[in-house]
């Protein structure tokens, strides 16, 4: 009977705890806090709702059988139906059975500045003004993409940082949703700096912030207009460029992923490193891709596949593209392919 109680007691309490979470993940962009609390009451409600079974199988096989025709009751017989259809009508793709989730995912991806298309490609409008060269970047997401962070660029045809078409957030101010644990091991939002991070892009737009790192810190007008959500699977990117009279130019993208390390990129390869060694996020550098466009050449648009150049300095002290990738493994199946689009 003790046992009982307790279990009723505690499925009680963890379903009000995973309720709640669960309401605010689908309201809102949720933090990693969230999620994880989410995640192991779940694994506890699993687990009860086990024991709770087994405790009360005798009422559940009387209410599940009609002791009269020795055959399922009415109520099994409901329940199974129900969500027999709710199930087919979601596996088989029915539009209306996804309606709820839909509705969820618009309010947090209109929270985030972006929008999910019907294949399921995020969509993120970073600049949408008249008069410029439109810049859309599709890419699509490799094998090892886990939330990766990536910045896109302009470049004259000497190499000269010109603007920028795409920066995350949290990138754009180096404040990152989990940023640090507090003193009860709660991940919280702060600032936490990552010169490794995207480090070519950074040294290429040449701005210190104030504690010497040219990764961008607090509020960067230059690229405040051109700062979106994160992506999380493929995407899309609609941006302009402001490219005056220039003609030729090159659109750069640097595509960077925590923790992938492999047997040269290992976590303790550079001991002398205090950001390499010391962070616990660095893997393998980042790598750059880039294409080169001539509008002379372009009547209306055209598509053109980015194409890998190199990768940056692994903790990001330095501006240096290396073209070396013979110690790159998984880095360079983050993104699987990665189209850009230039419209006049």
């Amino acid at each position: 009977m003790r046992t009982r109680k307790l279990a009723s007691i505690s499925i009680a309490i963890i379903f009000t705890v995973i309720s709640i979470t669960g309401v605010l993940m689908y309201l809102k962009p949720h933090y990693k806090i969230t999620a994880s609390i989410h995640t192991l009451f779940g694994f506890l409600f699993v687990l009860l709702a086990f024991v709770h079974i087994r405790n009360n199988i005798k009422s559940l096989k009387m209410y599940s059988i009609n002791k009269n025709q020795n055959f399922l009751s009415m109520p099994l017989i409901t329940v199974l139906a129900i969500g027999g259809i709710l199930l087919t009508g979601l596996l088989f793709n029915v539009s209306e059975f996804h309606k709820l989730y839909e509705i969820g995912n618009e309010h947090r991806n209109s929270i985030q500045g972006k929008e999910t298309l019907a294949d399921g490609t995020e969509r993120i409008i970073v600049r949408d003004k008249i008069n410029e060269v439109a810049v859309e970047v599709d890419v699509k997401i490799g094998d090892v993409f886990r939330n990766a962070m990536m910045v896109i660029w302009v470049e004259d045809m000497e190499g000269n940082y010109m603007e920028s078409l795409f920066v995350p957030k949290s990138i754009a101010s180096s404040e990152y949703y989990n940023g640090k644990p507090d003193k009860n091991g709660i991940w919280r939002p702060a600032i936490v700096r990552r010169p490794e991070s995207l480090p070519y892009w950074a040294h290429k737009r040449g701005i210190k912030a104030s504690d010497g790192l040219f990764i961008p810190l607090g509020k960067a007008y230059d690229i405040d207009a051109v700062s979106g959500a994160t992506p999380s699977d493929d995407f899309i990117i609609n941006s302009k460029a402001k490219l005056g009279d220039v003609k030729q130019f090159r659109i750069l993208m640097e595509v960077n992923q925590s923790f992938n390390w492999n047997a040269y990129y290992s976590k303790d390869r550079f001991p002398k490193d205090s950001v390499y060694s010391g962070s616990g996020r660095v893997g393998q550098p980042a790598i750059v891709y880039a294409v080169t466009v001539d509008l002379d050449k372009i009547r209306a648009s055209k598509n053109y596949l980015f194409e890998v150049i190199g990768h940056s300095h692994h903790s990001g002290k330095t501006g240096e593209l290396f073209s070396d990738l013979s110690n790159i493994t998984t880095a360079l199946d983050i993104i699987e392919r990665g189209i850009v689009k230039i419209t006049k």
